[in-house]
């Protein structure tokens, strides 16, 4: 596990934010009062025509695959976030959350990762099968939080940068930078390592604008500080499923409501919804719920539906500048 020096987000032993999480108590509730409803057993998506290689400069290319996985093309670099393509989000293959719908684009058909980011060490956003697969084939990147270098090194995956809040790396010749930004979340991939690494969000600046991929939050006070170091986002990939029961889920992971609030506060040219109807079983909400609040919100904060977009699995598109 990480060690290092105390900082404004780590206590010499585990990492934290200065804003409400939920407690054990609570979290014990949650377990025991969990109701899920029944998501379908298999949604069978469209079928999309397969991302290109590489776009240049002078836009972005954003495919939603499922989940928190989504391949952002600019600039001659492609990035992929949180990538899974495991039947389960879990530490076993034979129990746990499954998946309702094949990831939108096939690994045969996933153009070469230059860099892949993980915005935090839960079971569905950093999936060690899929990076192996990954890895041996493009030898990407990996840049990730504090501490969870060791897991990756540990499973063979080296090609990896630690990054605390604010700390940046660059690739392809400095044409791209990429800054680790807080995030109101936790990290965890067992009983007794709650918050021994760090998790975040990401900025992507390139000379198609600045990119904010949210990773796992809720909405936060923290935002006023991306927001004053950044300005405004050409686009946004924004969290919005996993969000009920609310009493638990309002200091974890942003609803629809949450992030189109979002949207308008930071001043997000586009936005498009991730984070929804990929695993089932561990959530409060049906599988299209975030359909019709995202809907409500729209409505209510008089956003228009062409500034946030749910795009289908596999589905891509261009943003141009």
């Amino acid at each position: 596990m990480y060690k290092g020096p105390i900082s404004d987000n780590y206590d010499g032993t585990r990492f934290f934010h200065n804003e409400r999480d939920y407690t054990f108590t609570e979290m014990l509730k949650w377990m025991w009062t969990m109701n899920p409803p029944k998501w379908p057993e298999w949604i069978e998506d469209p079928a999309y025509t397969p991302p290109p290689k590489q776009v240049g400069e002078n836009k972005f290319r954003i495919t939603h695959i499922n989940q928190a996985t989504i391949l952002i093309q600019t600039a001659e670099v492609n990035i992929l976030t949180d990538p899974i393509w495991s039947e389960r989000s879990s530490p076993v293959s034979w129990i746990g959350p499954k998946r309702v719908r094949a990831p939108g684009v096939k690994m045969n058909d996933l153009p070469t990762i230059n860099v892949v980011l993980i915005s935090h060490d839960h079971y569905d956003h950093l999936d060690i099968p899929t990076l192996k697969t990954i890895a041996a084939r493009d030898n990407p990147k990996i840049i990730a939080g504090l501490g969870v270098g060791a897991l990756l090194r540990s499973k063979g995956l080296n090609n990896v940068v630690e990054l605390d809040w604010w700390q940046d790396h660059s690739v392809r010749s400095n044409s791209i930078k990429i800054t680790f930004v807080p995030a109101r979340h936790n990290s965890g991939r067992g009983l007794f390592d709650k918050n021994k690494t760090l998790w975040g969000g990401f900025v992507v600046e390139s000379p198609a604008g600045r990119l904010y991929f949210s990773g796992d939050t809720a909405y936060g006070e923290f935002l006023s500080s991306i927001k004053n170091k950044f300005g405004d986002f050409k686009v946004a990939l924004l969290s919005i499923g996993h969000y009920e029961p609310r009493w638990i889920m309002e200091t974890h992971h942003m609803n629809p409501d949450d992030a189109v609030k979002l949207h308008k506060y930071m001043n997000i040219e586009q936005s498009i919804g991730m984070h929804f109807g990929t695993f089932g079983g561990h959530n409060d909400e049906k599988v299209n719920d975030h359909e019709k609040d995202l809907k409500d919100a729209l409505q209510k904060y008089g956003v228009q539906t062409s500034e946030f977009w749910l795009l289908g699995f596999g589905e891509g598109r261009d943003i141009s500048i």
